[in-house]
């Protein structure tokens, strides 16, 4: 008899709690700290407080991958109940999660418990939460552990995920890009729109919106739904913010998005965590689907 799987995830993957349950996914949270305060995302620290420090006082956050101790434990708790794990991680590039995962899931699986196997999502944010939840249901499809793995390898070059920045001034100070674009970026009010390469985990930079950031920010919407509903599966969309914003800002994005995907099998609307905030600070917005 198969044993079985369990689908597991650090938390970047920034699914809703309630989809996590649902659906019998697992996360583990990063650390995050904020000036001198220290915790777990969105356990101990949530995104509102590092969108206030950055705001008030241009204090930066920095996030840390969970210990090889927290993961060995983590995977334990499934592994001595008889099941297999098959963790996605966040994208090898962005992050020390994966690696520290694998040796967590090498010395495990050296011994006599279930087995761990460890997908790099090479993706982040909800990117990696679209290959969470086709590894449920491949799971549900009575799948094992090993072919799940195999499968979510391929499946993450269909990973279409699109991300509206409402400018780099927090890469900036982050160090993540030059101040000088920055600087360009803010005075002719451009707002570019990233994506992530499925097959290699590269950021790649597509069209940059001018203007005032909500109208920029319904153009970036209405772009992107044409092409997803010209080349992705129907049957499940996220469409998420930032969580600093006010109704009054995200709800008119959410009526567009909930009409023009009014085809869409399950359009799933709700907020990202820390480790996406920890990056690219507020006003931000993601559509992810997975192709055809």
């Amino acid at each position: 008899m198969p044993k079985p799987v369990v689908i597991t995830a650090d938390s970047s993957a920034d699914l809703p709690p309630g989809l996590r349950a649902e659906c019998g996914i697992h996360f583990l949270p990063l650390h995050i700290r904020v000036e001198d305060k220290a915790g777990l995302d969105c356990v101990d620290i949530f995104p509102q407080e590092i969108w206030d420090a950055f705001r008030a006082r241009g204090a930066l956050p920095k996030t840390a991958a969970p210990s090889l101790a927290e993961y060995q434990e983590f995977f334990a708790g499934f592994t001595q109940a008889g099941a297999d794990v098959v963790h996605i991680s966040l994208c090898n590039q962005f992050s020390s999660c994966h690696s520290v995962a694998c040796l967590a899931a090498q010395e495990m699986n050296a011994g006599a418990q279930g087995e761990v196997h460890v997908v790099d999502s090479m993706n982040f944010c909800t990117g990696s939460g679209m290959l969470c939840m086709q590894g449920a249901k491949l799971r549900d499809e009575g799948l094992g552990a090993a072919e799940i793995a195999r499968r979510l390898c391929a499946l993450r070059e269909k990973v279409r995920a699109v991300y509206f920045l409402d400018g780099i001034t927090f890469l900036s100070k982050s160090g993540r890009c030059p101040s000088i674009v920055a600087m360009c970026a803010t005075l002719f009010n451009i707002h570019p729109a990233v994506t992530i390469e499925g097959a290699t985990g590269a950021i790649v930079v597509g069209k940059k919106y001018r203007g005032k950031s909500a109208a920029a920010a319904e153009s970036w919407l209405r772009d992107s739904i044409r092409k997803f509903l010209d080349t992705c599966d129907p049957s499940l969309c996220f469409f998420m913010h930032t969580p600093e914003m006010p109704p009054e800002q995200y709800e008119p994005m959410n009526r567009i998005a909930a009409k023009e995907l009014q085809g869409v099998g399950r359009l799933i609307m709700d907020t990202v965590g820390c480790t996406v905030v920890s990056h690219v600070g507020g006003n931000c917005y993601a559509l992810v689907g997975m192709e055809k």
